[in-house]
């Protein structure tokens, strides 16, 4: 599975997309910041699906399409109980996103360029609030012990 995939199917991802951006461009600072947690929720539970089960590389189609969905996600904003520090993960996230060509992003690698550690801290504190708040995980009384 490709790094880019990861963080969707490790819920507890430290980063994701272990997106450590430097925010440039403009627009997710306008975001509303008094979305439902069910339309955060489910926008960005969104985002990752046209990666499929993430079995094969990435294609410019997909990449552009999560891209359409991560301009959604900066469209529905976020809900008004995220920290100062997720929501500029959050700006980070969507304004990187937005600016990354397919060509210039290493599927396999760790970061996009612009890397920086402290927006690297916010985006990663974005990813866990989104996960905690978006992922139902099983009850670990439900799951088999076998």
């Amino acid at each position: 599975m490709t790094r880019i995939k990861r963080p969707a199917a490790a819920l507890g991802a430290a980063a994701l997309l272990a997106l450590s951006l430097t925010a440039c461009g403009g627009g997710s600072s306008d975001a509303p910041d008094d979305a439902s947690e069910d339309e955060f929720c489910e926008t960005f539970n969104s985002i990752f699906e046209p990666f499929g089960e993430g079995e094969a590389e990435p294609t410019e189609e997909q990449f552009d399409e999560f891209k359409d969905r991560v301009a959604e996600l900066a469209d529905v904003g976020t809900p008004d109980d995220i920290s100062e520090e997720q929501r500029e993960g959050f700006e980070v996230f969507v304004e990187a996103i937005a600016d990354a060509d397919f060509d210039e992003v290493d599927m396999e690698g760790d970061t996009f360029p612009g890397v920086s550690e402290e927006d690297s801290a916010k985006t990663e504190d974005f990813a866990n609030y989104a996960f905690e708040k978006c992922t139902e995980l099983p009850d670990l009384e439900d799951l088999p012990t076998e």
